[in-house]
């Protein structure tokens, strides 16, 4: 028995022996066999109409599994020229169109109707975004003034909107058809005081109605002073308290504009951070900032009442623009992705959409209320 045990031993030490070298020779005598690639799985589920291997049978098929689709390939997209500009634009830039009106029936002119400025139109960030737009002007006496076309809005910030608390910014216009004058204003309501958004839009309000309501004789370049002092009384009068002080305070910029036939007379009375900025043949120029602090701290009412003051007289073709912190904080001179986006897409008045459109433009580290005011200032009658 156990010679027989040994007998079976050797011959598979023998056997196993020839299949090594038998291997060994075959390796060094033929090319390695190549690798199959791997299939996809989803070329094992997908269904094929035409009944080719790839079909789902068997026990798949009989308990009612759907069978898996391969995802499309993605077609490469072509670059598409723009037929009115001659522009090529990129899949990247075709992607996105922007912000389009729905046109239902074009207006037969091809221009949408523009209504008239409100008299006084005040309006806040408070819990939604809001606007206003319209022209003022006349034709009367024997040389017609310049038409301005009036853009406002104000939009609630993304650190409002996260914090779950109002905004705290309001802008205002009004016309006074007497004087043939147009007020502009904007207030920005500090954060750190809770009534603060109550506090802006009663500035605008009493800014407003203090300008069209000014004794003859008073100039308003000459008013700037007077003008804040009383608006800051007004407000201890009608939100304080006679035991406590004012928990709101806000920021606030004036402008008048009285419009020429070449051009305008721009006055602008402010206090703090809230800015004026013109624009005119694409160069964006200052008339009121107070930048250069070295902390977050700004100049605010009811606490300072002697405003920052200057006037300017525009050429026809030039935008006003009155702003918060949160929009105009991003404008500049020469640098400013805004400022130079604004210089080309201002040259000639945006309709309303296209101005809220700029108002919220997109970026990440602007996210405190945005509000602006911006006037076009025509020529003779053009922008009627």
């Amino acid at each position: 028995m156990g010679d027989l045990v040994l007998a079976v031993a050797a011959v598979l030490v023998a056997a196993t022996a020839a299949y090594l070298v038998v291997d060994l020779t075959r390796s060094r005598t033929h090319a390695p066999r190549p690798v199959r690639p791997r299939r996809p799985l989803w070329h094992l589920l997908r269904a094929r109409a035409d009944g080719k291997p790839g079909d789902i049978t068997g026990p798949a098929a009989s308990r009612g599994l759907a069978p898996a689709v391969r995802p499309p390939e993605p077609t490469p997209q072509q670059p598409q020229e723009d037929a009115a500009s001659g522009a090529v634009a990129t899949p990247a830039q075709t992607a996105d169109p922007g912000v389009r009106r729905l046109v239902l029936e074009p207006p037969p002119n091809g221009w949408e109707h523009e209504p008239r400025l409100p008299d006084h139109v005040t309006v806040s960030s408070g819990w939604h975004g809001s606007f206003f737009h319209g022209w003022c002007g006349t034709a009367t006496g024997t040389r017609p003034v310049a038409r301005l076309g009036v853009r406002g809005a104000t939009l609630r910030g993304a650190t409002h909107a996260g914090l779950g608390t109002e905004g705290q910014d309001a802008v205002g216009a009004a016309w006074d058809g007497n004087r043939t004058a147009l007020y502009l204003a904007v207030a920005d309501g500090l954060g750190s005081l809770p009534r603060s958004g109550r506090v802006a839009v009663e500035a605008i309000n009493a800014a407003l109605h203090l300008c069209l309501r000014r004794p003859p004789g008073i100039s308003f370049v000459d008013n700037g002073t007077r003008l804040f002092e009383r608006i800051a009384a007004g407000m201890r009068r009608s939100l304080g308290a006679e035991d406590a002080p004012l928990d709101g305070a806000c920021t606030l910029v004036i402008a008048e504009v009285l419009p020429r036939f070449d051009g305008a007379d721009v006055t602008v009375h402010g206090i703090g951070d809230s800015e004026a900025w013109a624009l005119y043949n694409g160069t964006w120029t200052p008339l009121h900032h107070e930048r250069g602090g070295a902390d977050n701290a700004t100049r605010d009412l009811p606490a300072h009442v002697q405003p920052r003051s200057g006037s300017y007289q525009l050429p026809p073709g030039s935008v006003l623009l009155l702003g918060t912190d949160g929009f105009a904080g991003a404008l500049d001179t020469s640098t400013s992705p805004l400022a130079r986006c604004l210089a080309k897409s201002w040259r000639v008045r945006p309709s309303w959409v296209e101005f809220v459109n700029h108002v919220g433009f997109v970026d990440e580290y602007y996210a405190d209320d945005r509000s602006a005011v911006a006037v076009w200032i025509g020529e003779g009658e053009s922008l009627d």
